[in-house]
């Protein structure tokens, strides 16, 4: 019984050893306990120059990883996000595997928007700023250019833009001032001016269909890989993975079932209606027959698309 139990000892003293030579040598934060309910997140570095940047994201991607970026003060942070308590360490071999031996564990205390400002500053660059609960952004340009991408909010207060800047804001329910600094200058402080867009009434059917999903199947093959923002606001947006090319639409329930929607490009002037065939937390399915030939208005483009989504974030 002895000697099983010494041999029982020495077996884990090896197994910690092996575990301590395949993580990164300096870990600030500490490890969590494997069996928490929290999520973490790993910061890898922070930089100053792009360049450095983007080659650290280069290397994550190829090692399998889903790197994100976060400004703080005029540095870029890179890090992986929402990892369970569980994965922690596995991540770290991974990190430690790809060439990273300096990590900050942080846990990933997740705080979210689902509004839209729509911004009243004469001679601002943008027309309006929009969040969702998935951790997504759109910053309409007053050229009507829309930009895309994911954000994250280190207080209540701030709003780190992916690609875009970073927000710090006050104000009440309403009227919202905030300052806005560029990605690319990040000492430029722009004071701007914002009411908050009103939503469309709450309802389950909301909650679900308001999310941005991933096209994983449609009779346009090219439309595949897609994803599509939908906001509680009315916004309906096309989009690559990285916000390379879009299409902005208006949406709203076509009546008070929520079983049907009509979708605008031009604010109304012409417009579809599209049926949702199936929706839950982690699918919907939409049938547009791309005309209604007896009602003015609607858009006789002809085209009949089955849509498959799933979410981008579960």
């Amino acid at each position: 019984m002895r000697r099983l139990l010494l041999i029982t000892s020495l077996l884990f003293i090896s197994f910690s050893v092996f575990a301590q030579q395949n993580l990164p040598g300096k870990i600030i934060g500490k490890i969590p306990d494997r069996n928490s309910a929290h999520k973490y997140e790993i910061q890898v570095g922070a930089f100053s120059v792009e360049k450095n940047t983007q080659q650290v994201l280069s290397q994550l991607r190829r090692n399998g990883l889903n790197p994100v970026t976060e400004q703080y003060l005029n540095l870029t942070r890179v890090m992986i996000k929402g990892i369970p308590a569980g994965q922690v360490t596995n991540f770290l071999v991974i990190l430690k595997q790809s060439g990273f031996n300096e990590v900050i564990i942080r846990e990933n205390i997740v705080i979210a928007l689902s509004e839209k400002w729509e911004i009243n500053t004469p001679d601002s660059d943008f027309a309006s700023f929009e969040f969702n609960d998935d951790m997504n952004y759109i910053a309409i340009e007053n050229d009507g250019d829309a930009r895309f991408g994911g954000y994250t909010m280190p207080n209540k207060n701030t709003i780190n833009m992916d690609k875009l800047g970073v927000v710090n804001f006050s104000g009440n329910d309403g009227d919202i001032n905030f300052t806005f600094a560029p990605v690319d200058d990040p000492g430029k402080t722009i004071n701007l001016a914002a009411v908050k867009t009103e939503a469309i009434p709450p309802s389950r059917e909301l909650d679900l269909f308001c999310r941005t999903w991933k096209v994983i199947d449609c009779t346009n093959s090219e439309s595949i890989g897609l994803y599509l923002f939908i906001s509680n606001t009315g916004t309906y947006f096309f989009t690559t993975p990285d916000g390379a090319a879009n299409s902005l639409s208006r949406w709203r329930w076509y009546d008070s079932s929520r079983q049907e929607f009509e979708y605008s490009h031009d604010n109304w002037e012409h417009y579809g209606r599209a049926k949702i065939t199936h929706l839950t937390q982690n699918f919907l399915g939409i049938f547009d027959p791309g005309f209604n030939s007896s009602i003015p208005g609607y858009s006789s483009a002809g085209f009949e698309n089955q849509w498959e989504l799933i979410p981008v974030q579960d």
